[in-house]
């Protein structure tokens, strides 16, 4: 939902990154090949995506993150404003910026019409990296915004625990948990301000429903979507966490954050007072207020890091 003209004027702002240090050792599974691979625009099944490489590839497997745009977005405007492709690199990530079927703006969750979703090519996008890349097949993740993040919740179900982590930011309530998810980490990010994807639950875009597409409207024909927190704790209960724990990072934001977890899986959920459809830290555009008070770009990092 952020327009190609605003972000790219924004551009030279946004692609600083954050500093950091490298994910730490986790008994890589490597994939076949290690050799420098093309950066920039690449494709695979007739769909582009944008490849972001660390200055020091090929000397070992590296995790993989997926960036997953969101709806009348694309993974350039993606990039620019998650800043993932140039911080992840700079921590030791490959980073994969996605697009879209032709002719959809959006990614195709389970349960809306028409059948069948974006799941399927996520996973055979990760197989297509696996081949071509220098990947550890047990830190493979998945971020994403507004209906790219209810992709990447969506994800540790649908691709039965192959993602060692997810971060959705402004629509980890589009997607359900599933029972008995194998353990992931997943920190999600959202504001109770957001008129898009409300944070208490309700109709998206207050209930417009011309502003969504007849491709991604449920074929439950139910258009309430659950609340914020409730999702988050249905997730904390599949995970089989202990009861939720809350501390303020800043004067906006709440963390609830589930301990004790399952077999090491992790679930974290910053909440932003007030705060719009939005991704915290990042350029102040978008439906209502961006808070500067955490950068949800260096706290998904810092989560995959010790995933």
């Amino acid at each position: 939902m952020i327009r190609s003209w605003a972000l790219a004027v924004a551009a030279a702002l946004a692609l600083g990154g954050c500093a950091g240090t490298r994910p730490a050792a986790v008994a890589p599974a490597p994939s076949p090949t290690c050799m420098k691979p093309s950066t920039g625009r690449q494709a695979f099944a007739g769909r582009p995506y944008l490849l972001a490489v660390p200055k020091d590839y090929g000397r070992a497997p590296l995790p993989v993150i997926v960036d997953l745009h969101g709806l009348r977005s694309n993974g350039f405007e993606q990039a620019v404003y998650a800043r993932l492709a140039n911080a992840g690199p700079a921590r030791g990530f490959i980073v994969v910026e996605p697009a879209v079927a032709r002719g959809r703006q959006g990614w195709k969750l389970p349960g809306m019409t028409d059948g069948g979703s974006d799941t399927a090519y996520i996973g055979a996008l990760l197989d297509h990296l696996e081949k071509t890349l220098c990947v550890d097949r047990r830190r493979e993740y998945a971020a994403g915004f507004s209906n790219g993040a209810g992709l990447a919740a969506a994800l540790v179900c649908g691709l039965n625990g192959r993602l060692a982590g997810v971060a959705p930011v402004a629509g980890v309530n589009l997607a359900r948990p599933c029972a008995r998810p194998r353990p992931t980490t997943l920190v999600a990010f959202h504001g109770t301000g957001d008129p898009i994807v409300p944070y208490e639950g309700g109709a998206p875009f207050g209930g417009d429903r011309t502003r969504i597409p007849a491709w991604m409207r449920p074929a439950s024909g139910v258009f309430a979507l659950p609340g914020v927190p409730a999702v988050t704790a249905g997730w904390a209960r599949a995970f089989g966490c202990g009861k939720a724990a809350r501390d303020r990072p800043g004067s906006e934001i709440t963390r609830t954050r589930y301990p004790r977890c399952r077999d090491g899986a992790r679930v974290e959920l910053y909440t932003v007072a007030g705060g719009g459809h939005t991704w915290p830290g990042s350029i102040p555009i978008g439906a209502g207020k961006t808070t500067t008070q955490i950068d949800a770009t260096r706290l998904i990092l810092d989560a995959f890091s010790k995933s």
